[in-house]
């Protein structure tokens, strides 16, 4: 990935644009699926309570836009193997179902491979975060029919939160690179060290 800064700041800045406009294109799909799930399984609307089960450093503003896109990437990631967990337990108890949801759910795991993919090329060699996931959670899949339909919404709750922080930081990025195309890149190297995990 080295060089990606010096290509030129207009092709820098039309792929995170274009990254822009998939990570908030996957944020509506996730919102669609998560509204699917709940009323397939006749759930109620409102959000389950509690923390996300993926967890990142804290997106301070001391941090650099590539550093903010670099810890984000390390959460989508979580979230992409979240998702195919759920897509294999899914399947293992309900496998000859075909519906909306299990449409949606497809897309939602294509189009968030393929973010990931985008993002990747906007990290900086060097660079590499870590993102948690709360396992004592990951028990609710065992509880029951109940509990694995809560524990379903819950890791879709983090694709809608997560893709729609992605979303927004990468929105803001074309504009400061613009302004400050080079000095990103700088900020990154030179903080980076002070960050990395």
């Amino acid at each position: 990935m080295a060089g990606r800064g010096t290509n030129g700041r207009h092709g820098l800045r039309g792929h995170a644009g274009r990254t822009a406009a998939l990570a908030l294109l996957l944020h509506k799909e996730c919102t669609q699926l998560l509204e699917s799930y709940k009323n397939s399984e006749s759930l109620p609307s409102s959000a389950v309570v509690g923390d996300y089960l993926v967890s990142i450093p804290p997106l301070v503003p001391q941090l650099s836009d590539a550093e903010k896109i670099s810890i984000l990437h390390a959460a989508l990631k979580e979230c992409l193997r979240l998702l195919e967990d759920v897509i294999a337990r899914e399947d293992a108890e309900f496998s000859d179902e075909d519906s909306e949801y299990r449409r949606k759910r497809k897309t939602v795991r294509d189009r968030l491979g393929h973010l990931l993919a985008s993002t990747e090329q906007l990290l900086v060699d060097g660079q590499k975060f870590e993102a948690h996931v709360k396992e004592e959670l990951d028990g609710q899949a065992t509880g029951g029919s109940f509990g694995l339909k809560m524990w379903i919404v819950r890791v879709l709750q983090d694709l809608v939160h997560w893709t729609g922080q992605t979303s927004d930081t990468l929105r803001s990025l074309p504009a400061e690179m613009e302004k400050a195309p080079k000095t990103m890149s700088r900020r990154t190297r030179r903080g980076a060290g002070k960050i990395r995990k």
